[in-house]
């Protein structure tokens, strides 16, 4: 029995059902990619690594280094492994792959042989390990649950509240708080939704800033009840957006005399493009990953724009960005310090990325934050 070649009908029939399978995969595909995307946006990040640089040798006063970007970076950093920190200093010395550099252990023993990663702070820093201050864990009232704290004493009335970034922990305000508790001013690290210790939101999924204000209320609620008379906010990173949105939607912004605030995401539409262009994301799977991460969390993208929609300041800002920054881009703090003169002083570097200007240079660093809180009537001058 002869076959007979399919008719123009059926050949056009095969053709049309290729085609809706590929358009059917390329969507299964798509949406997973934004799927994908919006949990790089909402989170639960990943647990940082420890395994970023070799330590090749230590010996007393100095440490060897594969070499590499981070390795070679002047300044000062924290050089952090399984069970302990170091500070790492200057540059001594670039023989073939390996760099040396000044080393100052505050705990454990480098590991020899094995890993550790250059940071701006050690996550596992404290207030009496890095800086010698004696400190008292206390819990904030938030509204999911109590939060942890860490409260530094001082002799002033006005308190300083430090708000970390996303994927960083209250550590992160250890090297402005060396600053600050120089001028007598009592600090409260705060933690919000999503920490350690602190409640968790479902999928441990992040706000951005527009839920997390609520915990850094409960601080400034703890503040003001425990003897503050008024509050100074320092904000790093998603701390900078927290900061902000508290500003806008609390009754206790008022209290506030003064903001600091160090790569701050002031609008997060502009610092994914930033990243997305960074990480080689295409524009359409950044536009659908944002929608995607709208329907699972109802983010109202707007809201986290503070350059756009944000009236004139309530205190006085100063901000600390990098030039080299790839994770928030600079110009959003340029265009936020241009529309409001006069009440926003930006202080930018070219040396150090995301929330390193005190590592870039510490000495500068706390002269200009120094300079400032003066000229502000912040604390008083450290004899």
């Amino acid at each position: 029995m002869s076959s007979r070649p399919p008719s123009g009908s059926s050949r056009r029939g095969v053709l049309l059902a290729g085609a809706l399978a590929a358009l059917l995969a390329a969507a299964v595909l798509a949406g997973a990619a934004a799927w994908r995307y919006s949990d790089m946006i909402l989170g639960p990040d990943p647990a940082p690594t420890l395994r970023e640089q070799q330590v090749l040798a230590a010996a007393p006063g100095r440490v060897r280094l594969s070499l590499d970007h981070e390795s070679l970076q002047p300044g000062t950093w924290a050089l952090e492994w399984e069970g302990g920190y170091a500070w790492v200093g200057r540059v001594l010395r670039v023989h073939g792959a390996a760099v040396e550099r000044e080393l100052e252990l505050v705990a454990g023993r480098p590991p020899v042989g094995g890993w550790a990663s250059l940071r701006g702070v050690s996550r596992s820093a404290d207030p009496r390990s890095m800086l010698g201050l004696g400190f008292a864990t206390v819990y904030c009232a938030g509204p999911l649950g109590p939060c942890p704290a860490w409260l530094v004493p001082g002799t002033d009335s006005t308190w300083v509240l430090y708000v970390h970034g996303r994927g960083a922990n209250r550590a992160e305000g250890l090297r402005t708080l060396g600053v600050l508790a120089r001028r007598g001013l009592p600090g409260l690290l705060v933690s919000y939704r999503n920490d350690a210790g602190a409640p968790r939101t479902a999928g441990g999924r992040s706000s951005l800033g527009l839920a997390e204000w609520q915990d850094l209320e409960a601080g400034a609620r703890y503040a003001l009840s425990h003897g503050a008379r008024d509050l100074v906010l320092a904000g790093y990173s998603m701390g900078g957006q927290v900061v902000m949105q508290f500003m806008a939607r609390s009754p206790l912004a008022a209290r506030v005399r003064g903001i600091v605030l160090e790569s701050p995401l002031l609008d997060w539409n502009a610092t994914l493009e930033h990243r997305a262009r960074a990480l080689g994301v295409p524009a359409v799977g950044t536009w659908l990953g944002r929608r995607v991460a709208t329907l699972r969390e109802g983010l109202d993208w707007s809201r986290l724009d503070l350059v756009t929609h944000a009236a004139d300041p309530a205190a006085p800002v100063l901000i600390f960005h990098g030039l080299n920054d790839s994770f928030a881009p600079e110009s959003v703090s340029e265009i936020y310090a241009r529309e409001h003169p006069g009440r926003v002083t930006l202080l930018c570097g070219g040396r150090g990325n995301h929330v390193e200007a005190w590592n870039a240079d510490p000495a500068r660093y706390a002269a200009d934050l120094g300079g400032w809180c003066a000229a502000h009537g912040i604390g008083r001058d450290a004899p």
